[in-house]
């Protein structure tokens, strides 16, 4: 790394939420007005969960982040920075981190939510792995929390099939090894209609009593090119950042969008054979978007098909365009 700051940081624990209620194919196709084969072909999708009226933004996401506390043997208090990443937490203000913040007991740390779309929660983890290294805080907990049941047309077949709500939490802190490498993000603000909210808050507020409920919308077909295109160009500039080969790799966490991409960017990674575990976690929790990373670790390690401390590389997309990930060693999970 030359003369960039040590490296500290690592991810010490996950936790999770998935809320109880599973949601099958069998029961969107009749609403979709298709079949079972018809949304498993196109996604890889079996089921997914969708959250109750008693489960918001800030509940699974404190849910989460109890749970690795817990499994950390850490106290709220020992908590210098949460960060929130999340799309559908609908009150501008104030900031779903400061709230759940509170409700975990913390100290008074600074809390701020991310909108990045899917991709938040890896801009999260670089962001807390440069405060660490720099010296501003010791233990940060970054969550995604997302409710995008509440955000999407359930008639609408290129979003209905894909979505599922749920939450993750990783601590990160400071460790003698496992550590954090240097995170690659960006963004192609030229694509930003291909995933987007319509129609927009003003819109509404223009014409309430005439104007369409806000629902997420999404150009399925040209997301998939660009994913397939652009994610393995990315991945490879993860790996050269983290000081790592593709072929070093034993891990790779790709954003849960739906299977097809995963297996898409997997192919032209080369990646096609059992010398790297795939996180696959979208077969049954859907695209869970900010959630969806720490929720496919915590699957992986849960099910015994990945071990804390191997290499790991993950990496996320999604609305703006965004993009976002980093090599790192998987963690415990609560």
């Amino acid at each position: 790394m030359g003369s960039m700051t040590a490296l500290q940081a690592g991810v010490l624990m996950i936790g999770s939420y998935r809320p109880d209620r599973i949601v099958s194919n069998s029961d969107l196709a009749p609403e979709l007005g298709v079949d079972e084969e018809w949304i498993s072909t196109r996604t890889g999708i079996t089921e997914r969960r969708f959250a109750g009226n008693h489960e918001t933004v800030i509940s699974m996401a404190a849910s989460a982040a109890q749970k690795a506390l817990d499994a950390a043997a850490m106290s709220a208090d020992q908590i210098d920075v949460v960060m929130i990443a999340t799309s559908t937490h609908l009150n501008q203000t104030p900031a779903a981190a400061a709230i759940v913040a509170a409700e975990l007991g913390c100290s008074g740390p600074a809390a701020f939510d991310i909108s990045a779309g899917c991709s938040g929660y890896a801009h999260g983890i670089g962001q807390a792995a440069a405060l660490i290294n720099a010296g501003q805080a010791d233990n940060i907990l970054v969550i995604g929390s997302e409710k995008l049941s509440h955000v999407i047309d359930l008639n609408n077949r290129s979003v209905a099939p894909i979505f599922g709500d749920g939450a993750g939490a990783a601590i990160v802190g400071r460790t003698e090894s496992g550590h954090i490498r240097r995170t690659i993000w960006g963004s192609d603000g030229t694509q930003s209609r291909l995933i987007r909210q319509e129609p927009t808050w003003e819109e509404l507020r223009a014409a309430p009593t005439t104007t369409a409920t806000p629902f997420l919308h999404m150009e399925g077909t040209e997301v998939f090119r660009w994913a397939t295109g652009a994610v393995p160009r990315i991945v490879s500039e993860i790996a050269h950042a983290g000081g790592i080969t593709l072929a070093d790799v034993e891990v790779f966490i790709p954003h849960q969008a739906n299977l097809r991409i995963i297996d898409g960017v997997a192919r032209k990674l080369g990646w096609q054979d059992e010398s790297v575990v795939i996180a696959d976690d979208v077969r049954r929790t859907g695209n869970t978007s900010a959630a969806a990373l720490p929720l496919a670790i915590d699957d992986l390690v849960s099910s015994g098909r990945a071990k804390p401390g191997q290499l790991a590389l993950q990496v996320s997309f999604g609305a703006g365009l965004s993009y976002a990930g980093q090599v790192f060693d998987l963690p415990q999970v609560a």
